[in-house]
């Protein structure tokens, strides 16, 4: 996939339609995706994390009963959304726009303003994302995040 792609088709429009957006938001998502799964597995391995993002299931019921509380955020949401509402966490697999907006929300909960350097964002995504006991490094998104300057997943 191009990244320019997904920033243009995808994430772009989906995080202006949450009112959630601006290019450091749209890079910490983009990151996310790069890091987590490389935009290719839409399963965890070995794991119960689910889409490009890799949102495991506690996480988005945690979302989801944040939502309650947000209707604002809901109402922005819901129009991304197949079907029933509340939406089951398997929309995550196949429906892009809908696990952008997840993730992007993920973010939108955590305190302090996104960075807007990859080091940052880095950092931001393992303390937010990725967290403490996860698996995933510092190094490993400055690594993965590279195409966000080059425009390409290769």
């Amino acid at each position: 996939m191009i990244i320019d792609d997904l920033r243009g088709l995808v994430v772009r429009p989906t995080l202006t339609a949450l009112q959630m957006g601006g290019e450091a938001a749209e890079n910490l998502v983009l990151g996310t995706g790069l890091v987590e799964s490389g935009f290719r597995a839409l399963r965890q391995v070995k794991g119960p994390a689910l889409g490009v993002y890799q949102c495991e299931p506690a996480t988005y019921d945690d979302i989801l009963r944040y939502l309650e509380r947000r209707e604002d955020i809901a109402r922005r949401l819901r129009p991304l959304a197949a079907g029933d509402w509340p939406p089951t966490a398997e929309q995550l697999v196949w429906n892009l726009k809908f696990a952008t907006a997840i993730c992007r929300i993920h973010y939108w909960r955590k305190p302090g303003a996104i960075p807007t350097d990859r080091a940052g964002q880095a950092a931001y995504w393992k303390r937010h994302y990725n967290t403490a006991l996860g698996r995933g490094t510092v190094a490993r998104y400055m690594k993965c995040a590279r195409p966000l300057t080059e425009g390409i997943i290769s």
